[in-house]
């Protein structure tokens, strides 16, 4: 049996301070800076080029069309960033909803 279920049917979409971007915290440890959330990202949105400090962080895209870079990925392309890394901006020209996991530290923003 797994530690954790979360069936998600509960979890409120939530806006973020990024104009058109929300989500979802669907987990999140106590102690050991684990935090998995859903974002959704409307048409035209664009979340900065940014790094975290502590946390690393991956990205699975669920659905819709994740611009990473200027380049287009959609459901099935997963991104990996150690700590530290920049990365971004982030854009979605139709929309999209990822699934982020972070890791190994606390979790900031920090725009570059």
């Amino acid at each position: 049996m797994y530690d954790y279920l979360s069936d998600c049917v509960d979890c409120v979409w939530e806006k973020l301070s990024i104009d058109g971007v929300e989500s979802k915290t669907i987990f999140e440890s106590d102690g050991d800076h684990h935090k998995t959330v859903l974002t959704r990202l409307a048409p035209g949105a664009t979340i900065p080029r940014h790094h975290h400090t502590h946390a690393n962080e991956t990205v699975y895209v669920l659905s819709g069309d994740f611009v990473e870079e200027g380049k287009a990925y959609g459901p099935g392309s997963y991104f990996v960033g150690k700590a530290g890394t920049s990365h971004g901006p982030h854009h979605s020209e139709s929309g999209c909803v990822v699934l982020t996991h972070w890791t190994g530290g606390p979790m900031d923003f920090v725009v570059d």
